[in-house]
């Protein structure tokens, strides 16, 4: 049983980067062709790369990957991409907006995980030599493009979704 604080926050955080690429996947499908496809492909290739780093750093402290975390984080990504695809059926652009959302949430959640990191660093050798900083300032780049893209389809799928429900003259 896993009890290391620190071993179960990077689970935790490894759990969540499983289900966000599978959601990037998902959304990246959904976009074909359309210019969204090409930046959900290229922030997915950044995000298996960053995931590579808290394995790097399980392994580091001598903690197994959690699979059951893993599989939990899988399930709740298929029932969110269950609603995504009922959504997607009357409301596409409403489908793009939510999951475009929570990938906004996520990179918030690995940005308070890169900081924390950065401030333990300090203090713990094992995280020595990553460079948590850079790796926040990163996902800072990333949440902004993601943002701008959440706003873009929040203009699509309200406004669309507005004119759907204004009488006619």
């Amino acid at each position: 049983m896993l009890t290391e604080p620190l071993g179960v926050y990077l689970n935790d955080h490894l759990a969540g980067s499983v289900a966000a690429l599978r959601m990037m996947d998902e959304l990246a499908e959904r976009e074909r062709g359309k210019p969204l496809e090409a930046t959900l492909r290229a922030l997915h290739a950044e995000v298996s790369e960053e995931q590579g780093v808290l394995r790097e750093l399980l392994a580091r402290i001598e903690t197994d990957e959690n699979r059951l975390k893993q599989a939990a984080a899988w399930v709740a990504e298929k029932v969110g991409q269950g609603k995504l695809a009922l959504s997607a059926r009357t409301h596409p652009d409403l489908a793009t907006l939510q999951g475009l959302e929570s990938l906004v949430l996520g990179l918030h959640g690995k940005l308070s995980l890169y900081r924390a990191l950065g401030e333990i660093a300090l203090s713990d050798q094992r995280l020595a030599g990553y460079d948590f900083h850079a790796l926040a300032g990163r996902t800072l780049e990333q949440q902004t493009m993601v943002e701008g893209e959440r706003v873009t389809a929040a203009r699509s799928a309200l406004r669309s979704a507005a004119r759907e429900q204004t009488p006619d003259n």
